[in-house]
């Protein structure tokens, strides 16, 4: 918790002496009071941060952080400082830092919604011990078959409702079917159709997103996706899915079988969730991050500097 308080100074301290943002202005943006707005300004001077320019290994990172939030209009955004760790420190450490910053929006939130994969698993099994017995934990996309079942949004639904001390529902149901008429038959069944509506009304939820085109892409080692799927994405012009759902450039569902016999929440489904977190560091997803932020998909990002830099050259660029 000391690495959060000091980042929430640096960040204050920021807004305030570089953005020039009165007290009060701070404090709606941030959710806190005045008067702990004011005493972050004073821990600040007292603590050698500010000195007419402020002084910390964050500041770098606090910048890019309000860059992003200002550009894309995402209510969070955090940025983590690679400079001086080892390659294989980085998912490690991101992953500790979207819990920090994660926490205040999962003890707010009665109904958590988890879709599935690699990152969602770091996170889940980093995330501390905590008494939330009045959240619902909610899986978002059905089951992906036998393989790597640990990445499968019910297992991990389940593993982070016994974390929070939470309650949890189940999605009885896999997530690609093999026609759309298996697909009608099985959401016409009353206990699928009811946590697939729950999902579409989660207060927060935590996001999976991929490249299907990159050498290790989960999907494509569990089965779920083959070569002939892959060619018919590139034809499509896919820039990657989101929830196990493939989008275009524009943000959109692109026309595919696997769209169509997915059984789990569509795009337009999460862009109505409220709040919605994505984790990131890999270069290979970079250009559906950027996507899933520019047609506001995401909400709320945790990501390295090196990608905070990529997403905004690339909005930069878009704007000349």
């Amino acid at each position: 918790m000391a690495i959060k308080h000091n980042r929430d100074i640096v960040k204050v301290a920021t807004m305030y002496y570089k953005k020039n943002l009165k007290q009060s202005e701070i404090a709606k943006h941030m959710g806190i009071s005045r008067s702990l707005v004011s005493k972050y300004l004073n821990d600040a001077k007292n603590e050698g941060i500010v000195d007419i320019f402020i002084k910390s290994e964050s500041a770098y990172s606090i910048e890019l952080e309000m860059s992003l939030e200002e550009k894309f209009g995402l209510k969070q955004a955090v940025v983590l400082d690679t400079s001086s760790l080892r390659k294989d420190e980085i998912e490690r450490l991101l992953i500790q830092t979207a819990i920090i910053a994660l926490q205040k929006e999962i003890v707010k939130a009665k109904t958590i919604g988890l879709s599935w994969g690699k990152m969602m698993r770091g996170i889940v099994d980093e995330y501390p011990y905590e008494n939330h017995s009045d959240t619902t934990i909610i899986p978002l996309i059905g089951g992906l078959g036998t393989e790597i079942v640990d990445v499968h949004s019910n297992q991990l639904a389940y593993d982070l409702a016994k974390k929070l001390r939470a309650k949890c529902k189940y999605l009885y149901a896999p997530a690609l079917v093999d026609n759309i008429l298996i697909k009608k038959s099985l959401l016409e069944n009353d206990g699928i159709h009811d946590v697939l509506e729950a999902g579409k009304n989660v207060d927060f939820a935590l996001v999976g997103f991929a490249n299907p085109f990159s050498k290790n892409n989960t999907m494509t080692e569990i089965g779920y996706v083959n070569q002939q799927d892959i060619d018919e994405l590139e034809k499509l012009d896919v820039i990657g899915d989101i929830n196990s759902r493939f989008i275009d450039q524009a943000g959109q569902e692109v026309n595919c079988k696997i769209n169509e016999n997915v059984i789990g929440l569509g795009i337009d489904d999460i862009r109505k969730i409220p709040n919605v977190a994505v984790v990131c560091y890999e270069d290979n997803k970079k250009d559906v991050l950027y996507i899933g932020m520019k047609t506001k998909i995401f909400t709320h990002i945790i990501v390295t500097d090196s990608i905070a830099e990529y997403l905004l050259k690339q909005v930069k660029n878009e704007t000349y």
